[in-house]
This record gives C-alpha cells, structure tokens and sequence, in this order.
C-alpha cells in the first residue's frame, strides 16, 4: 500500500536563504536608508526621519517625475490593452496569413528597447526625422512638431514608442486566451443570431477578463518602473520635462543623494503595491459581476 511522503522543509533552507540574503535583506536596508543622510560614500552619519521624503516634496522636478509617471502609465497601459485586445481578435481569425500576421506583431518585443529608442530618435528629429519630413511631404506642414524637445508633448512621444513595443505582449497573452475559449459556445451564439457585438461584449470579454486583469498589472507594473526607454530617448529631458521617478532617483544617485534617492525608490514601491492591490480589487470585483 502506498503512503504519503513528506519532505522536510529543511530542503527549503537554501533556497529561502538565497532569497532572503539577496531580496529581503536588501529591502530592509532600502527601506532604513530612506531615512538616513546616506552620503555619496555610502556612510550613514545620522538619522533624519521624514527630512528625505520631505526634500521629495518640495522639489518641483520631483514632483513633475512623479506626474510623468502617472501619465506614462496610465497613456500605455490604456492604449496597450485596448490595442493588444483588438489585434488579438484580428490575429485569432482564420486567415492564411495569421502566423505571418502574429509574428509581426509579436517582432517589437524581441528587439533591445536600446536600439528602438535610438530608432525612433531618428524618426523624431524634427528636421531629418522621417515623421516629419512625411507629414510636410504630405501637405501637413502644421503637424510637423519637435516631438522629443516640446515639454508639452515629449511623454506621449516616449508613451508611443512604448506602446509600439509592448502592445504584442499585451495581444499575445490575449490570443491565448481566446484560443482557449469552447468552440461551442461560440457556435451556440451564431446559431442564436448574436451580433458581433453581443458576441464581444457577453462571450469574449468575460473569457478574458482573467487575462486582462494580468496584462493591465503587469502594464501598471512596469509603466510606473519605466527607466530605459525615457533614459535611452531623452535622458529625462528637455531639462526636466520627461523626468520619470527612476530617472529622478538614477540622477539623485549620481548626485551623491543617496538618502534622497533611496526615499524615491521607497516611494515608488508603495505606490506600485497600492495600484496593484487596489487594480486587483477593481478588476476581480468586476468580473464577479
């Protein structure tokens, strides 16, 4: 007769101390500095309290960083679950080229986010770049813009070249789900005489509400972390127009600003822990509707 066997959670001690080390040991060590005078020697000297996360709100570019953030991501995640949901649905019809069709959507993601910012720094150039000299080539003179050096329109020129990127992520997670999906309810509503809209909105939608709750976390999750592609595009720039919070902490680092920088850090990672349980909550309560 067979028995049950358990192992011994002893077996789990490297790799619970691996994890401790290198993850939690290092948080709580984040989580001090934030309020210490940590200096550009990485010595602390005395404990300043809230003084850290103070100078974060009194210095406007810190603040204008944290509001680049919030619009980098809330601009891409919107575009690219929206984006992602509708090329799913065009890359799941049966069409001969639907493999070509995945694949080229799918390519942006492959390719380093280094060399697409340097791409679409090209693209840009509000003299040479191929944008602009396509729209006056078209007549469309007033819509050639400095699309990298207007403080006005800088973040959603770097949102774009996110969304360019990302959206076939967002479509492949959810073609998979609705490759997924019981062929026979879909043909249950075609036999009753469904719309395409009422197929969308009470057939397809709620099959990939698990999936969009997923896409849109893990969207929220890296638009508020977002660090290459502003740094690679503009360096935060012009002056501190496209500052975004991990562009403002690279720089406080750079700066010698340690307990400062460190503060920031500490301040993004409640603000991601706050959207993601707060997203969690919406989305699930939605589709327990």
């Amino acid at each position: 007769m067979l028995k049950k066997q358990y192992y011994s959670y002893w077996l789990m001690s490297p790799g619970l101390l691996i994890f401790f080390v290198f993850f939690i040991v290092p948080a709580l060590m984040g989580f001090y500095f934030a309020f210490t005078d940590l200096n550009a020697s990485f010595k602390v000297t005395r404990f300043v309290g809230f003084a850290n996360f103070i100078a974060l709100y009194e210095n406007s570019s810190h603040l204008l960083a944290f509001k680049n953030t919030f619009i980098f991501a809330v601009v891409t995640t919107v575009f690219k679950i929206g984006l992602g949901l509708l090329l799913a649905i065009l890359a799941n019809q049966h069409l001969k080229s639907r493999l070509l069709l995945r694949s080229v959507l799918f390519f942006p993601v492959v390719l380093s986010t280094i060399a697409v910012a340097i791409a679409f720094k090209a693209i840009y150039h509000p003299s040479t770049g191929i944008l602009n000299v396509f729209l006056r080539a078209v007549g469309l003179d007033s819509l050639a813009m400095s699309w990298l050096t207007d403080p006005a329109l800088v973040m959603y020129s770097i949102s774009f070249v996110e969304i360019w990127k990302w959206t076939g992520f967002s479509m492949m997670l959810f073609l998979a789900a609705l490759q997924s999906m019981p062929q026979e309810v879909t043909e249950a509503a075609k036999i009753d005489g469904a719309t395409s809209w009422q197929h969308f909105r009470y057939i397809t939608l709620p099959m990939v509400t698990p999936v969009m709750n997923t896409n849109v976390i893990l969207s929220v999750i890296g638009g508020l972390k977002v660090f290459d592609i502003v740094y690679a595009l503009t360096g935060g720039g012009p002056g501190n127009a496209s500052n975004v919070i991990n562009t403002a902490v690279f720089k406080a680092f750079a700066a010698g600003r340690n307990g400062e920088a460190t503060a920031a850090n500490l301040v993004l990672f409640v603000v991601i822990l706050i959207a993601v349980l707060s997203l969690n909550k919406v989305i699930n309560r939605e589709a327990s509707r």
